[in-house]
């Protein structure tokens, strides 16, 4: 290449390049960028106050919770998964156990029922191997899964429960108590009229779980 030819193409990159900031300046400059920055600046915004709004949503009540908790997000959950569980990001490299209490800002989600080093498995409340002790106001019961239902087994026809009634886990078993559950949607008698069938309304939407808490604690271990 000779000496000319190099010139040349030295002033034609010259050129394209004082054009073209020419042409970035004109659109920095113009009405239509202040808009479209304007437009970014305010999705933005939105964007931090809602995962703010989440956080704070999600985390805001450890404070109500006299548990030690440790906090992460759901990992991984199959939407087709028959056993409704989901796999959370921790484990026993931050103290998860088998067993503990799995929470979020409404209520009792799941128990740990599998454990590895980075990460745990949760059965939720909709899982048939539910079988947890529970009370609501002075009346004790075992909380089950049953044919795609939650319900309340084992308090006889002269419990003082009504519709509407917050039911909490209990003191009667290794796990943490006054943890809210859900609460009373619908109260029969058995077949026998020995003890009220109560199906229950879960706290948690298991459709919509992204943050929760793992409460490190069980009783009497």
């Amino acid at each position: 290449m000779t000496k000319k030819e190099k010139i040349l193409i030295y002033i034609v990159l010259i050129a394209s390049f004082l054009l073209k900031e020419e042409v970035y300046g004109f659109f920095f400059q113009s009405k239509l960028y202040k808009e479209t920055f304007a437009e970014i600046e305010e999705t933005k915004n939105k964007i931090v106050e809602k995962k703010y709004q989440e956080l704070l949503n999600a985390y805001g009540y450890e404070e109500k919770v006299t548990y030690p908790l440790e906090h992460t997000k759901v990992l991984y959950r199959n939407v087709y998964d028959l056993e409704n569980q989901i796999t959370i990001y921790k484990g026993k490299e931050n103290n998860i156990e088998e067993k503990n209490l799995v929470i979020n800002e409404k209520g009792l989600v799941g128990i740990i029922s599998r454990v590895d080093k980075k990460s745990s498995v949760v059965d939720l409340l909709l899982n048939d191997s539910l079988n947890l002790s529970v009370k609501i106001n002075s009346e004790y019961g075992i909380l089950k899964y049953q044919n795609q239902e939650l319900i309340i087994e084992g308090i006889n026809n002269k419990g003082k429960v009504e519709v509407g009634d917050t039911i909490l886990t209990s003191n009667l078993s290794i796990y943490p108590e006054n943890i809210v559950v859900g609460t009373i949607k619908e109260i029969t008698l058995d077949h026998y009229e020995i003890e009220k069938k109560i199906k229950v309304t879960p706290a948690v939407d298991f459709e919509n779980i992204k943050y929760i808490s793992v409460i490190t604690h069980l009783r009497g271990v």
